[in-house]
């Protein structure tokens, strides 16, 4: 007889860990009434997939995190355009999920790839970004 739901789940890949959190964010797009319910699932899925980020980007105390894989984490955020999305829905977002993600693009800006920060390039790319973030 096996146990499969005692095995430990593999770790999420950080290409994995980006749609994620862009899906969940897109979630929080519902507007009406009725899908409150669907509103505050989406929040609780913003928030679990920022602890999964956040524990990726830290460490969780028991697994330290990787250079190569914090530098694939900033990658994949630029080129899936989630930085934008994520700095767009932050008003949206609780208390806890908004440290969270303030902790993470902390880390995530600071991550260069060959001598300059990806961060630089994608607002390079992205102006608009840049104008949002000044009239906000």
């Amino acid at each position: 007889m096996s146990f499969s739901f005692f095995k430990a789940s593999r770790p999420k890949t950080p290409q994995e860990v980006v749609k994620e959190i862009k899906d969940s964010l897109m979630a929080l797009d519902t507007t009406t009434v009725v899908e409150v319910k669907v509103l505050d699932k989406a929040l609780e899925e913003v928030e679990k997939n920022f602890v999964t980020l956040r524990c990726m980007l830290c460490g969780d105390g028991e697994v330290e995190p990787t250079m190569d894989q914090v530098l694939r984490l900033a990658l994949e955020v630029c080129k899936e355009d989630v930085l934008a999305l994520m700095i767009l829905k932050l008003p949206n977002l609780g208390w806890e999920a908004r440290k969270d993600l303030v902790h993470c693009w902390s880390i995530l800006l600071k991550q260069k790839v060959d001598s300059r920060y990806c961060y630089e390039e994608y607002v390079e790319n992205h102006f608009e970004f840049l104008d949002f973030l000044v009239v906000w």
